[in-house]
């Protein structure tokens, strides 16, 4: 089942919420249809979304490309998992602009999109 909903997000609280319930939902994706690990399944960084569709794992395996929010939503959703405490922040490139990574458990910040393809210094429109 898919279900499209269009939320307004007016604030950091509100994206960091709707981030949270979309790791869930990639963690319940990735329980359901077993992919290999994100940085081992073919996967590439993509800012080509018009619609800015949040996709799930099965979704970014399928197109093979995701863009900041999917592809940290994976990655942590692949950590939680396997035990690790981690979560999805933003950072801000840019006034008005956002860019999805993983807080690891130890602090760390890991971004799945510069592994994957994305320019370092690029500048992305996520939210």
């Amino acid at each position: 089942m898919h279900a499209v909903a269009r939320v307004p997000l007016n604030g950091e609280a509100d994206v960091l919420g709707a981030l949270a319930a979309h790791v869930e939902a990639c963690r319940r994706d990735l329980k359901a249809h077993p992919r290999p690990p994100l940085y081992a399944a073919g996967v590439r960084y993509s800012n080509r979304d018009p619609e800015e569709r949040w996709q799930t794992p099965s979704e970014t395996h399928a197109r093979r490309a995701g863009d900041c929010e999917d592809l940290a939503s994976w990655r942590c959703a692949e950590l939680r998992n396997a035990g690790e405490d981690c979560r999805v922040i933003v950072k801000r490139s840019r006034p008005g602009v956002l860019h999805a990574v993983v807080e690891r458990q130890n602090g760390s910040i890991e971004d799945p999109s510069r592994r994957l393809g994305r320019a370092v210094g690029a500048l992305v429109a996520c939210s």
